[in-house]
């Protein structure tokens, strides 16, 4: 029987008393935008198509031979061919070519048996899904204020028995500057941070890159941090060995899913990636899971992920007031921002509206049967991208794109 050890917003962790090393991750069809938590609202089978569409990619990036093939992929023809050589010949490329990708995914379980992807294509899948992953250390930082500065402490030792530990990092691949990118803003207020990512000439929103850049956020405080690549090796206590292994495998990475997804013609812009360091093998492993939460995709000019629901909101008062109160609570970090913008700007999200609700319902499970060709729906004929994409048309409007 499992427990439930956390609950977040949208996911719950639960373990098992016989698989003490283990975590089952439940994907729930809650969802949050603007880092408010539970919104009023659910998304049809999000839950159900987020471990369908993780396990898809813990299994078909672990095949080995899968990145020695990835180097013909005509969708990588675009980028810089030097850095794509170095990539390739470097030792840690061709260890993926050899092993494949080392993550911490067993399998998907009901709780009691464990099953791989091609188990469900083809059967009933039980009525509760998880995905089993391997337990790791947590070693979260506490936290001071000091004047209108919170300043946080992660731990000094880091010793547990557990294998494994969290690299306390979130690690964002980006192959362009799409509208709205978080990018942009950074790039304006330093000059300089061009140079450190290696990009030449200050990029317009639309614009690719010629390789995918990296940037690094802290995983654990409140709210995503940025941190310099100094700040991301000193926090995370990684040597050089094991950073470099980071970054090759980011890299390895974001150029495997810009190929898988631009086979079904959808654009991957930028996402995110969390790693465990496995201590006794000394080696980098894919934790957490991928979706289209970690992703900006677009199709035909749409967005594939809650990106959708964060357009949806982003005009409305509620979003404003989260705007606000966040400014407000870094000046004044003794109050939440959440807290503030309930009890003093007087704003909460109101649900999604009934004919948004009905075309945003199917954005998941279309997704998770584009990628693993099974229907979620409960209709017995799918929806395919190009059918919702034509429904959006007239409901949402279009990422403008160069």
């Amino acid at each position: 029987m499992l427990k439930l050890v956390y609950e977040g917003s949208v996911k719950r962790l639960l373990e098992r008393a016989d698989a003490p090393e283990r975590l089952y991750f439940q994907f729930t069809d809650d969802f949050s935008v603007f880092d408010w938590g539970k919104m009023p609202d659910t998304i049809a089978k999000k839950g159900l198509s987020l471990a369908l569409i993780g396990a898809y990619f813990f299994e078909t990036l672990s095949a080995p031979g899968f990145f020695e093939k990835l180097k013909a992929s005509p969708h990588l023809n675009y980028l810089d061919q030097d850095f794509l050589n170095e990539l390739f010949q470097s030792k840690e490329y061709i260890s993926l070519c050899d092993r494949g990708l080392a993550h911490h995914y067993f399998g998907l379980s009901d709780g009691e048996k464990t099953f791989a992807l091609s188990d469900l294509l083809q059967a009933k899948i039980p009525q509760n899904i998880y995905l089993e992953v391997a337990k790791a250390s947590v070693f979260a930082p506490s936290s001071k204020n000091y004047g209108a500065n919170r300043i946080y402490f992660y731990p000094e030792k880091i010793e547990s028995p557990l294998k494994k530990r969290l690299i306390p990092l979130e690690v964002v691949f980006r192959f362009g500057m799409p509208q709205g990118s978080s990018l942009k803003g950074r790039l304006e207020k330093n000059q300089d941070y061009l140079r450190e990512l290696g990009l030449k000439t200050m990029p317009c929103e639309g614009d690719l890159f010629e390789f995918p850049v990296i940037e690094f956020f802290t995983k654990l405080e409140p709210e995503d941090r940025h941190l310099s690549y100094q700040e991301a090796v000193l926090l995370a206590r990684l040597n050089q060995k094991q950073f470099e292994e980071l970054l090759v495998t980011t890299r390895a990475l974001a150029l495997a899913l810009r190929h898988i997804f631009a086979e079904h013609d959808i654009a991957l812009f930028d996402g995110k990636f969390e790693f465990l360091l496995d201590q006794d093998k000394d080696t980098i492993l894919l934790a957490d899971s991928i979706g289209p939460d970690e992703l900006r995709l677009i199709y035909r000019g749409h967005h594939l992920s809650k990106e959708l629901v964060r357009q949806y909101y982003q005009d409305s008062k509620w979003a404003a007031a989260v705007k606000e109160a966040k400014r407000l609570s870094k000046i004044d970090p003794g109050t939440d921002f959440k807290e503030r913008c309930i009890n003093e700007l007087h704003e909460v999200p109101e649900p999604i509206k009934a004919d948004k609700k009905s075309l945003i319902d199917l954005l998941y499970p279309v997704l998770a049967s584009t990628l693993t060709g099974k229907n979620l729906l409960d209709s017995k004929e799918p929806v395919s991208l190009a059918e919702l994409a034509e429904r959006f048309d007239h409901a949402f409007k279009r990422t403008v794109t160069r």
